[in-house]
């Protein structure tokens, strides 16, 4: 589904992504980690278009980002880390609506698509409450169900537990999970925390802006963690 070529990036004039190649197969759960700084989140943005590569193609379901840039990005959604900063209006069921109204849908049919996702979240409670009036688990889970509501065949996922206890972090990988095993979606789930990737069936470990592994989970080991400076 996902594929980068030679894809190189810079800030300024330092490359932070080089020469990555990979694939990402429709409907697989593939997580991304690595230390901070390794280029994670600077690679996950690639795969909806939020950044073009310097050098290189990054090709969703055969659209080249750097081509069809909105095409692109309606295959894959992104849920961001910081998740409060997706919400933008402060009721629950206007934010769900509003990226539904940029499609230009009738009000009936956007009401009833966001009851639908909600419902499917366990939040259809949570509809007429102000978002700020809300916890970190229910500001993610709102951020979520407005990506959802879009019907991405993909979703990225930054860091989704940071900002989370326990029982949220456990609550959202079982989520993640249930989007991928049971609906078929592709799940790419971007984070340093090793934990995280339970679910995952395929990891890429990036070091400086390098792929150093790219392969099934089990075949992760301590050697390759130590060396991605994700453990002593």
């Amino acid at each position: 589904m996902i594929k980068s070529k030679n894809l190189y990036f810079k800030y300024e004039d330092n490359f932070v992504l080089k020469n990555i190649n990979l694939y990402i197969e429709e409907g697989s759960f593939t997580a991304i980690i690595g230390a901070n700084g390794s280029g994670k989140t600077t690679l996950a943005k690639h795969f909806n278009a939020l950044l073009l590569p310097a050098k290189g193609d990054v090709l969703v379901d055969g659209i080249n980002t750097k081509h069809d840039e909105l095409n692109a990005r309606k295959k894959v959604g992104f849920v961001f880390q910081n998740f409060e900063d997706q919400l933008i209006h402060s009721i629950v069921e206007e934010d769900i609506a509003f990226g539904l109204e940029n499609l230009g849908l009738e009000k009936n049919e956007i009401i009833g698509i966001a009851n639908k996702t909600l419902d499917k979240l366990k939040i259809i409670h949570l509809t007429k409450n102000n978002v700020n009036m809300l916890s970190q688990g229910q500001k993610q889970l709102v951020a979520l169900a407005g990506v959802l509501a879009m019907k991405p065949k993909c979703i990225v996922f930054d860091e989704p537990t940071t900002m989370l206890d326990v029982r949220n972090k456990n609550n959202i990988l079982d989520i993640i999970n249930n989007l991928n095993k049971k609906d078929d979606m592709t799940i790419i789930l971007v984070t340093n925390v090793l934990d995280d990737v339970k679910y995952a069936e395929n990891v890429i470990v990036l070091k400086n802006g390098t792929i150093i592994f790219n392969g099934e989970k089990s075949r992760l080991n301590s050697k390759i963690l130590k060396g991605a400076g994700l453990s002593d």
